[in-house]
């Protein structure tokens, strides 16, 4: 009777430990992923502008201004890009600028 149930168990984990094997054989089968294109400076800066705007109540003529802003602070900002790889952290000092003078520039329209 031992002999039995040992023999069931050795069977049940040698399963278990096939079953494990073959799992990630299935999930290596994914569809490929769809790359979009990227955004161009005005699209960013649209969004970031919808993303800004989104609780506050502005003019039209502010979201024009903020929106300018917005798409100067984003072309700074890819200019930026060949600077990432090679110095992060100047390019992060440098992104940090960028958006405290796009922070800055908001704050003096809000007030006009």
């Amino acid at each position: 009777m031992k002999k039995l149930l040992f023999s069931l168990c050795i069977m049940l984990f040698g399963l278990g430990a096939y079953a494990q094997d073959a799992a990630p054989a299935a999930t290596t089968q994914k569809a490929p992923a769809v790359q979009k294109a990227p955004d161009t400076p005005e699209q960013e800066a649209q969004k970031l502008v919808d993303m800004l705007t989104q609780g506050a109540t502005y003019t039209a003529e502010q979201k024009k201004q903020i929106h300018a802003v917005a798409v100067n602070a984003v072309k700074q900002r890819k200019a930026l890009a060949s600077l990432k790889a090679s110095d992060p952290s100047a390019y992060a000092e440098k992104e940090m600028n960028i958006f405290i003078e796009m922070s800055n520039a908001i704050k003096e329209i809000e007030q006009n």
